[in-house]
């Protein structure tokens, strides 16, 4: 009841308190109580708060033909609160990015944890799809993701059975470091010994593995730790999403959009480095630093039919190129 009565995410009508209250004592020691009983302690709660000089009274608000009941001070308590208010919103703002993983092989468990935690702090479930976030649980190689990463965590080399589109899978041997999602996709992030010559990193989508084996038991494969100055997010500034050439530079882009696409770019930039360099009335001119690549094409073409790409003229080349093969495939 106290922790009912402290809540400001949720109503606590009469009924509703009734339920909660017995809900907690059925998990205690399978018992309940009447509503009498149930108005019978209100009075007393209310009683030893007076007596006990504290500053607050349980109030009953009412809310059309009902009334719900909460402490005049969320703060107030008659214990001594596990967490406070503060930590417990913090909490279930908390099991909202965790729920994220349900549904992932080998996060099952989360199921059971995320009630138990919601159970044991007198957390609202009403909060739960308040926030979304992007996920495609129909990706191929999902069911790696659990292996995977107890691999990053672990610090554990794999052998993973790897296959690139129309060619015959082979076994690559990567030391994890991070899963990284990039368009509604993930990706393995490692060291490969046989490419560290042209690539600090390489990265795997986990669609495309067929096995994961893990090497620990094999004495022979030791673990190769990160580099202490290699930032994987640095690593990946220069370009959007993770397909990235070692051996370019990032190039200065500039692109002249036209309204209402322009309001919408400059809301949402494409990249970190994005910047608004002119605004007229016929749109918005942007400069960019960064690789040019697939994904970041991808975005592009989004606009295309209300930008043009004034440098560098390789660029507006490939989006004339890329305009052209549309218009072929698409002819009316």
């Amino acid at each position: 009841m106290d922790a009912c009565f402290r809540n400001r995410r949720k109503r606590y009508y009469i009924e509703d308190l009734l339920e909660a209250v017995n809900d907690v004592l059925y998990d205690y020691n399978g018992t309940s109580i009447e509503l009498r009983q149930l108005y019978k302690d209100i009075r007393d709660m209310e009683r030893e708060a007076v007596n006990g000089g504290a500053d607050v009274e349980i109030r009953r608000i009412q809310d059309g033909k009902r009334k719900y009941i909460q402490y005049s001070d969320p703060n107030y308590t008659m214990f001594e609160p596990a967490i406070s208010q503060e930590e417990a919103q913090l909490l279930s703002d908390t099991i909202q990015l965790l729920s994220r993983f349900k549904g992932f092989p080998q996060f099952d468990w989360l199921d059971e944890t995320l009630a138990r935690l919601r159970q044991t702090f007198q957390l609202d479930d009403e909060v739960a799809g308040s926030v979304s976030f992007q996920q495609n649980p129909y990706l191929r190689g999902l069911k790696w993701f659990g292996q995977l990463f107890d691999a990053v965590v672990k610090k554990e080399v794999l052998d993973v059975t790897y296959h690139h589109f129309g060619k015959k899978p082979r076994v690559r041997q990567v030391h994890p470091y991070q899963l990284r999602q990039s368009g509604n996709r993930w990706y393995l992030v490692g060291y490969e010994e046989r490419l560290a010559e042209r690539h600090k990193l390489v990265m795997l989508p986990i669609d495309r593995m067929d096995d994961v084996r893990c090497k620990r038991d094999d004495v022979r494969c030791k673990f190769i730790e990160k580099p202490a100055d290699l930032d994987i997010d640095d690593y990946f500034y220069d370009i959007v999403g993770v397909s990235l050439n070692p051996e370019s530079e990032p190039e200065k882009i500039v692109l002249k959009v036209g309204y209402p696409d322009a309001e919408y770019l400059n809301s949402k930039p494409i990249h970190g480095s994005q910047h608004l360099i002119e605004r007229n009335d016929e749109g918005m001119t942007f400069e960019l630093k960064l690789i040019p690549n697939e994904e970041f094409m991808q975005q592009l073409l989004t606009y295309a039919h209300n930008a043009e790409v004034v440098k560098p003229q390789s660029l507006r080349k490939a989006v004339f190129e890329r305009a052209e093969a549309i218009k072929s495939h698409n002819q009316p």
